[in-house]
């Protein structure tokens, strides 16, 4: 092996001072994530504040499917990629959320593939 080629793999790099990767380990992430949504992760001495509009509106629906129902709603027939838009969501999240509301039977697609609510009156024949 050359002298070159040695140095090259015995050097050990300077640790790199823009690395700002997140060293917490699963096990204290899931802590952290557990304990907001427990709301013990609270600042006693906090005053409480109000919820926020979109917040009201997550917990009047309760989950994603409804959540992508009402967008289907309002919007009229999309496909998750447009939904992702409208929602704000990752495509993950979308499609799950679609996929969901197939399998239960509350959407269907039209002929552009793209997802429609069942028995809605918003819904025209045009649409599907």
């Amino acid at each position: 092996m050359s002298k070159w080629l040695q140095a090259a793999k015995s050097h050990v790099s300077p640790p790199d001072k823009t690395d700002f990767t997140d060293k917490t380990s699963p096990e204290d992430a899931r802590k952290v994530v557990l304990s907001v949504l427990s709301g013990a992760a609270e600042m006693s001495n906090a005053c409480p504040a109000s919820p926020s509009p979109a917040r009201e509106l997550i917990e009047a629906l309760g989950s994603d499917m409804d959540l992508y129902a009402e967008a289907l709603r309002i919007h009229g027939p999309m496909s998750y990629g447009q939904a992702m838009g409208v929602l704000g969501w990752g495509g993950t999240r979308a499609g799950q959320a679609q996929s969901n509301l197939k399998k239960a039977g509350r959407i269907e697609f039209n002929k552009l593939g793209r997802a429609v609510l069942k028995n809605n009156e918003g819904v025209h024949d045009d649409q599907l």
